[in-house]
């Protein structure tokens, strides 16, 4: 049965502690030094609650206002919200921040709040390493013992998510290949192979494998309660591959599904659909045979992607993936002027 786009969370990290960084020159401050703090809780990407391991490792480094060049790590536990903070006197407070936990992928992202204010707690769900071959049995208190679960093999994936996280895209590919589809979409496996599946699609797309990676997100988005990053990916997809019509209306599909998401998803969603848009039209203005048509449809994509920029700008904090999207729009943007002045 085909899905919908669900409300699972898009992946951030977790980072606590209280830093202090010294006085800077007041001649240097942008503005009056307010107090801005990140509030995070960690929880269990597969289980929705405590991640099974007490302790974890934080580390941090502020990237803006960079006169502060500070920097943190500490063992800390994983069972009650954290806060981050520090006193801002630029616009942002930006910080690159990576969690460690011995059951988990490790995960490095970045997390960005307004001057003066405090965000959060955010809701930060980690991907649990799946090692070992997982068999489990169940006896009930009386009757005939219940038959045991079939044995689930993650080496292939484990493979596959070692590489991934290494940026070997090729080597991902062919380990990911050789994952057996589950048997309950929301189960453990399930869950983690879904997040695999994701993965093993982006491995194509930076490979600009885009028919492989099309038919690999075509497949995602079937499976029960995806998410949203299945589909903005297929759109992505189908855009690059000349199906712009299609990837647009996947996008609007998603844009109708933002009712039912979690309020903290929608705004992100909300921006990555905007930024999706100028990606498929990039991708139009890439295949324009005339130069009316280049004029037109580039000058369309810089209009959305500046709209995007500015819009994710606006939000506060601003979602590591958000982030990420905002400095390749600018790329983008700075292509397309390039090409059409060049006139290539």
């Amino acid at each position: 049965m085909a899905s919908r786009p669900g409300t699972a969370l898009l992946p951030a990290l977790l980072l606590i502690g209280c830093y202090t960084p010294p006085d800077s020159p007041p001649a240097l401050r942008s503005g009056t030094l307010e107090e801005t703090a990140l509030v995070l809780q960690v929880v269990d990407a597969g289980t929705g609650g405590p991640i099974s391991d007490a302790d974890m490792t934080v580390r941090y480094l502020v990237r803006e206002p960079i006169l502060f060049d500070a920097s943190g790590v500490a063992q800390v536990s994983s069972r009650e919200p954290y806060e981050i903070s520090h006193p801002v006197g630029d616009p942002n407070l930006v910080l690159e921040v990576r969690l460690e936990a011995d059951s988990y992928h490790r995960l490095d992202t970045v997390l960005s709040v307004g001057r003066g204010q405090s965000a959060g707690p955010l809701t930060v769900r980690l991907s649990r390493r799946l090692d070992q071959i997982v068999s489990t049995s169940t006896v009930p208190a009386s009757g005939p013992a219940a038959p045991e679960p079939a044995r689930v093999d993650y080496g292939p994936m484990n493979a596959g998510n070692r590489a991934f996280e290494q940026e070997a895209w090729l080597e991902a590919t062919e380990a990911y290949q050789g994952m057996a589809a589950p048997n309950d979409d929301m189960s453990d496996y399930g869950r983690a192979y879904l997040e695999a599946k994701v993965r093993q699609g982006t491995a194509h797309i930076n490979r600009s494998e885009y028919g492989r990676a099309l038919e690999i997100f075509e497949e995602v988005v079937e499976l029960e309660e995806p998410g949203s990053e299945p589909f903005l990916r297929l759109a992505q997809t189908q855009c690059a591959v000349g199906r712009v019509e299609e990837g647009r209306g996947t996008l609007a599909s998603l844009g109708r599904a933002r009712s039912r998401m979690l309020p903290e998803e929608q705004s992100n969603v909300s921006a990555m659909i905007a930024y999706q848009r100028g990606v498929c039209t990039q991708s139009e203005f890439d295949r324009a045979q005339t130069t009316r048509e280049r004029v037109r449809f580039g000058a369309q994509a810089i209009q959305e992607l500046n709209a995007f920029t500015e819009g994710a700008r606006a939000m506060s904090p601003v979602p590591p993936e958000v982030y990420n999207a905002v400095q390749d729009a600018e790329r983008r943007v700075a292509d397309i002027q390039r090409r059409i002045a060049g006139g290539s």
